[in-house]
């Protein structure tokens, strides 16, 4: 699946940015300066979010050729894919709803004020419209049954994180790696000089997924790290064009230094790209705390044993996890509902807090160890623990029994004492 999966984001990518700037020295440039993020890494993981980026940049793409051309055709063509992304990951598709939202809202905005004409309302809101018809109507095939059967009780898809996971905007650059941010931001400078259509859609695209990586200010939980990999493809395209950009500027007066600058830029990327696939990191996915790295994909061994154990295990009682990363897991794997009270707070939740929760099963990860003046601690949506005062095979509340274990997890049955 790696093998097929990186590739084609970077083709998608690539094509895409070879039709908004007309060349394809600009896509080659995107296509290459996508893989010289840290973040890029995460592109050959075999995630389903990964097969939705294939087709990100192609909706935005399709849905600046309707609103450029007009008609139902690329509409449809863009809602289409939307509306596929959503049946593959969920995240992927509210992000992508986010963004054509934004670019709506902001080439109506600047289209009222150049073309000075109303009728640019009917024709940008007729193009958002036929795109989330289509968008919605492929989506529901599955969405309609998962939302019904969520709504009937414990069980179906989880539709929201239930904690944010943020990142300071300072770090941003050493993800985006810094080549990008930097050729983007000449990208940027030449696309607000045009405001062109597609500059205008490339810029509101950035701005779009730069509020949604920091939209917990308003309440809505994010994970910022994982929006980054939707930023760095507008980046990536910025990129290429502030790269031709400023070849142009410097050939005007030095045509062998414009070459030599392009080339040298285009060599980097590579030999970056290839530093970050190459990577034995690759391979382990992990989130940095302040107890060291914890490793979060591909699911390990005991992961996959606890989620078998859990399709085994009669009745939907709601599961709480003290790892996250484990959660998303099981819950994908087994349709099983979850709830984030172990990594809320800091210690075992009382029967009580348990019962008002509707929680059944409580499962530690053992791996989670870290030494310090606590009991227990919570960073990063984990929960760990002290080894020389917790042992959580042997837990001893009345409440809780334990139901199962393996090398990394052990789980816990609520019996409320009578």
């Amino acid at each position: 699946m790696q093998i097929l999966l990186a590739p084609l984001i970077v083709l998608s990518v690539t094509f895409v940015a070879s039709k908004f700037y007309r060349s394809k020295i600009v896509g080659l440039a995107a296509g290459l300066l996508l893989l010289s993020g840290a973040i890029a890494a995460r592109i050959v993981l075999p995630l389903p979010e990964n097969m939705a980026l294939i087709l990100f940049p192609l909706s935005i793409y399709f849905y600046y050729r309707s609103l450029k051309e007009g008609g139902i055709l690329f509409a449809s063509i863009s809602g289409l894919l939307m509306g596929l992304i959503a049946l593959v990951h969920a995240a992927a598709a509210f992000a992508l709803g986010f963004t054509v939202t934004f670019i709506t809202m902001g080439v109506l905005g600047t289209g009222l004020y150049t073309e000075r004409d109303t009728s640019v309302i009917g024709r940008v809101l007729s193009v958002y419209v036929i795109f989330l018809i289509t968008a919605v109507s492929v989506a529901a095939l599955w969405w309609l049954p998962a939302l019904y059967f969520k709504n009937k009780g414990p069980g179906g898809v989880s539709t929201a994180l239930q904690t944010s996971s943020r990142l300071s905007i300072l770090k941003y650059p050493g993800a985006l790696g810094y080549p990008a941010v930097i050729l983007s931001a000449i990208g940027m400078i030449a696309a607000i000089r045009r405001f062109e259509l597609e500059d205008r859609i490339l810029l509101f695209w950035v701005m779009a997924l730069l509020i949604l990586s920091k939209i917990y200010y308003l309440g809505v939980n994010v994970i910022t790290y994982r929006v980054l990999i939707y930023i760095m493809i507008p980046v990536s395209i910025l990129a290429g064009g502030g790269l031709i950009s400023a070849f142009n500027v410097i050939r005007a007066r030095y045509e062998n230094p414009a070459r030599v600058l392009v080339a040298a830029v285009l060599i980097l990327a590579t030999f970056q790209g290839f530093s970050n696939l190459s990577s034995a990191k690759v391979a382990d996915y992990g989130a940095m705390t302040p107890h060291g790295r914890i490793e979060i994909a591909p699911p390990s061994e005991s992961e996959v044993e606890l989620a078998e154990w859990f399709s085994r295990e009669k009745g939907n009682g709601v599961i709480s996890f003290s790892n996250y990363y484990t959660a998303g897991f099981v819950m994908a794997y087994t349709n099983r509902p979850v709830n984030s009270i172990l990594y809320e707070a800091a210690g075992v939740p009382s029967s009580d807090e348990l019962s008002n929760r509707s929680i059944k099963y409580l499962v530690f990860d053992k791996r989670l160890k870290a030494e310090g003046k606590f009991t227990w601690n919570v960073s990063e949506n984990l929960l760990f623990y002290n080894p020389s005062i917790i042992n959580v095979s042997g837990l001893n509340y009345p409440y809780l029994e334990r139901a199962y274990e393996n090398r990394d997890f052990v789980v816990y049955i609520h019996r409320p004492v009578q």
